[in-house]
């Protein structure tokens, strides 16, 4: 049966999207602060949260280097605790590899990448770190799923620099045997400054995720419109262009056919 497929291939972003980022670094914190016997309270988790996102965007502005991103905000931690006797690196480095042994689905999207694997090609783009993401991935069996992991480290060049897509391109060329269309290409992802950027400054399709019930941009802001509306609204925030919006990933269903494909 055709199913008039608009896209052919999706790119899939990672953490807060597939992935609930926020409870496997809840998770890896406390269990680091307890390490090392440093207080392991939700506010806690909270204001680091808060300071690791303002350093990965200073990532994504290219103001910054990930080597840079990875300890600073430790060391911001640090001096929030008054804490001067701890190893930052080692910290990191126990921290990191914590983020890496545990991941937690988001709404159910291990199935949804099961279910469209027959139909589409799909790749995992992300900035994190390598070593991290290979092995929760495969962790969590998302790895057997997708057709290759696309990763900054490996590029060179992180999201939204059109240089990390160039970067993906050739590596889906090489999978493919050919270039696919920029038009039969989606995004999904939960960052306006990472991936809908980028999609936007590459000059591909943008379908922006935020999990029903979280109704504010990286900024702070509202998001305009009612989610789960899959209409092309071509809504912008920030001067970045939405082609979709979604408040549960088995919505892109409804985007990926000319004839939505309703979940059974």
């Amino acid at each position: 049966m055709n199913k008039n497929k608009r896209y052919d291939v999706l790119l899939w972003d990672v953490d807060g999207t597939l992935l609930n980022f926020l409870k496997s670094e809840h998770f890896a914190l406390t269990d680091t602060l307890s390490k090392y016997g440093l207080p392991a309270t939700d506010e806690i988790v909270k204001v680091y949260s808060g300071i690791n996102r303002k350093c990965w965007e200073k990532l994504e502005r290219g103001e910054v280097t990930k080597s840079w991103v990875l300890v600073h905000r430790f060391e911001e931690l640090f001096e929030y605790l008054h804490v001067t006797d701890v190893d930052v690196k080692a910290f990191q480095q126990h921290y990191q590899y914590m983020l890496g042994s545990v991941f937690y689905f988001q709404d159910d999207s291990k199935e949804l990448l099961e279910k469209l694997k027959k139909d589409f090609k799909q790749y995992i783009v992300t900035n994190g770190v390598e070593d991290t993401q290979r092995r929760k991935l495969k962790l969590s069996g998302i790895t057997d799923l997708v057709d290759d992991i696309f990763i900054s480290e490996c590029i060179g060049y992180e999201k939204p620099n059109p240089m990390f897509f160039e970067g993906c391109m050739k590596g889906i060329e090489k999978d493919l045997g050919t270039v696919p269309s920029k038009d039969r290409i989606l995004i999904i992802g939960d960052s306006l400054t990472s991936d809908m950027k980028g999609g936007n400054q590459f000059g591909i399709r943008c379908c922006y995720y935020k999990k029903d019930g979280e109704t504010k941009t990286e900024s702070g802001k509202e998001t305009p419109g009612v989610y789960g509306n899959t209409a092309e609204s071509e809504t912008e925030i920030d001067g970045i262009k939405l082609d979709y919006r979604i408040g549960n990933l088995w919505e892109v269903e409804q985007i990926l056919w000319q004839n939505p494909q309703i979940r059974n």
